[in-house]
Formats: C-alpha cells, sequence, structure tokens
C-alpha cells in the first residue's frame, strides 16, 4: 500500500496556532525525515503549545490483525514499544470502519478506557483525541495507523486542538508516504541482483544486520564513559541520556522494521474460514489428514481433505509443504 495522505484542509485555527504548526512543518518534513522516534516526539512537543498532552502514542497497523506502537509517552516516561492484536469492539476496530477522528466526549471515554492501557495504568484519560493515520488507495481512504494524545483532566481539548491536531498526522502521513515511495524505487533499481530486498520486504539478515550495529554504537559510547576515568558526574549523566534516547529510538525503528517484513502469510490465513485456519494450523503441525480427522473428531477425513483442497485453491499453492510452511511463517509473525 502506497501511503499518500488523505487529508488536504486547512486547518481551522487561530494565526497564533498556525505559526507554530508553519514552524513543526518545516522541522517535520526536513531534519526529522529518517527518524521516525524524533518525529513522533517532535509532534507531541508541538501539541503541548496549543493544548495539555500527559499521555501520547502511534500505532501502525500490521497485516490487518495487529497494531504495533512504535511511540508510547505518558508523563516524563516513555514507554517500551508494544504490540496488540486488533480487538473486535476496540477503538482501533472503530477507527478502521469509521476512518474519522475519535473523541473522549463520543462516548465518555468508553472506547478508550476499554482498551489496554500503557504507561501509568492506575490513572484514566478523562479527555482524548485519536486521529487516523490514512492513505489513499484505489478504493478511498484506508487506515494505516492512528496517533491519541490524552489528558488526565476533562474538557481540554477543544475544536482548534482537535484541528491542529489532525493537520500534523496529515504531516507524518505525508512524510511516512514519501519515505515509502522511496523505498519502492530503490526496490526497483535492485530487482533482479544479488542483494535484492525482493517485493520491498526486509530480510531477517537485513534486519539482525541492522540491530548489530546499531547495539554496537551504543555499547561503544557505553565504553568511552567506563575508560575515561576523569569524566565528570554531569558529563556521564549526559551520556546516558543519549544512551537511553539512542535505545528508544532503535526500539521505535524496530517496530517499524516489523511492518516491512512480508505479511502476505498473515495475509493468506485471513482469508481462510475459522474451521480451515484449525486444520491449516495441524498441517502445519506435521498432522497426517488421518491424525487431522481423529484431532477434531467428528470431522470425517472427507471433510478434512474439502478443507485442504479449498485452503490450497487460497493459498494458490500445490503441495502440503507449501502450504505448512507458508502457516509456520504466519505464526511466526503472530507472534
Amino acid at each position: 500500500m502506497v501511503l499518500v495522505s488523505a487529508r488536504s484542509v486547512r486547518p481551522n485555527v487561530s494565526p497564533s496556532v498556525a505559526i507554530v504548526l508553519h514552524e513543526a512543518f518545516k522541522k517535520m518534513s526536513g531534519s526529522l525525515i529518517g527518524n521516525h522516534y524524533a518525529l513522533y516526539d517532535y509532534a507531541r512537543v508541538v501539541m503541548t503549545k496549543i493544548a495539555p498532552v500527559d499521555a501520547f502514542y502511534v500505532g501502525l497497523i500490521h497485516a490487518g490483525t495487529r497494531v504495533r506502537f512504535p511511540y508510547n509517552y505518558d508523563g516524563a516516561r516513555h514507554d517500551d514499544s508494544d504490540v496488540h492484536t486488533i480487538g473486535r469492539d476496540g477503538l482501533t476496530a472503530w477507527l478502521l470502519a469509521n476512518k474519522r477522528t475519535y473523541r473522549f466526549d463520543f462516548d465518555h471515554g468508553f472506547l478508550l478506557n476499554g482498551g489496554i492501557g500503557f504507561g501509568d495504568v492506575h490513572k484514566r484519560s478523562a479527555d482524548a483525541v485519536t486521529v487516523p493515520l490514512l492513505s489513499r488507495t484505489l478504493d478511498g481512504p484506508a487506515v494505516f495507523g492512528m496517533m491519541s494524545m490524552q489528558s488526565y483532566e476533562p474538557g481540554v481539548y477543544n475544536g482548534e486542538a482537535v484541528a491542529a491536531f489532525e493537520w500534523i498526522a496529515d504531516v507524518i502521513g505525508r512524510v511516512l508516504s514519501r519515505e515509502q515511495e522511496d523505498r519502492d524505487a530503490l526496490g526497483v533499481l535492485r530487482s533482479g541482483t544479488d542483494d535484492a530486498v525482493g517485493d520491498g520486504f526486509l530480510t531477517s539478515d537485513q534486519m539482525v544486520e541492522y540491530l548489530v550495529e546499531q547495539i554496537g554504537e551504543v555499547r561503544r559510547r557505553a565504553e568511552q564513559v567506563l575508560d575515561d576515568t576523569g569524566i565528570t558526574v554531569d558529563r556521564a549523566r549526559g551520556v546516558l541520556a543519549d544512551v537511553t534516547t539512542d535505545c528508544l529510538r532503535i526500539q521505535a525503528e524496530l517496530v517499524e522494521m516489523t511492518l516491512l517484513v512480508d505479511d502476505r502469510p498473515t495475509l493468506r490465513f485471513n482469508t481462510l474460514t475459522p474451521a480451515e485456519q484449525t486444520i491449516a494450523v495441524l498441517l502445519a503441525d506435521g498432522l497426517s489428514n488421518q491424525a487431522i480427522s481423529e484431532q477434531l473428531r467428528p470431522t470425517s477425513i472427507n471433510t478434512v481433505k474439502t478443507h485442504l483442497k479449498n485452503i490450497a485453491g487460497k493459498y494458490g499453492m500445490s503441495t502440503r509443504a507449501e502450504i505448512a510452511a507458508d502457516v509456520v511463517k504466519h505464526l511466526g509473525l503472530a507472534h
């Protein structure tokens, strides 16, 4: 999917807020390109100039079944990146269905507080705005992620704050769009070469190489502190603060890199009926048709064969080994 912004509407904000957004645009579309953690963090900081922001997160949808959170913030604390399965009746499902901004006062926070919490889970947000990140497809706007700002004080997000937040989300969508287009262009250049990524997806080797390189750089910075016997406490604290920021950045980047891993096995698995999914998993476990039938009594072996024929048709694969390997890939992504 090409991430092209689906919004192009001028925000209805005051001149003073327009100045803040204009300055934000220059930085977000310039020096912050390529550093998504800094991009999300800066978006939060910009919104604190417009309205109170106690908590903030960015979530990106993966394979239509999970949300990966490269950025979570609550108070003065940055939480670890996380991943959750999309619930049937949760806020993410609402955003996917409605493709518009969610506000706390729509339902007094029912959807918001009914989900999985982050940060200080003993506190509940009293106001919130969650904006879908939209892409433009042939079938119309599609939600590929979300950005949320929340407050522990009620009634703090007026129409101007919502408009500004939607505009910030639009800019982030444009930045991500341009980077996706660059990756697609690079993939075209690499096609047919020995080091080609292949269909624009990352390989496990590439992710490992990235992780080794980044952790190595952080380790070297820490070693410099250990080797400097004359370092002051303030200098050591400064280096530790930089190392902490680097770790947060690496975590965010790793979460987003998983979005570039081949998710087609999951998309194929999601085309199966519940009964077919159960049989596909048993097939991946190496069970024969007879063993699957016995496992799913009173399902007959002929019914198992019918399901397997339907699975093969949906997968476009002819052998049990191909299907099993593809299901194993899906199970690995799901966990």
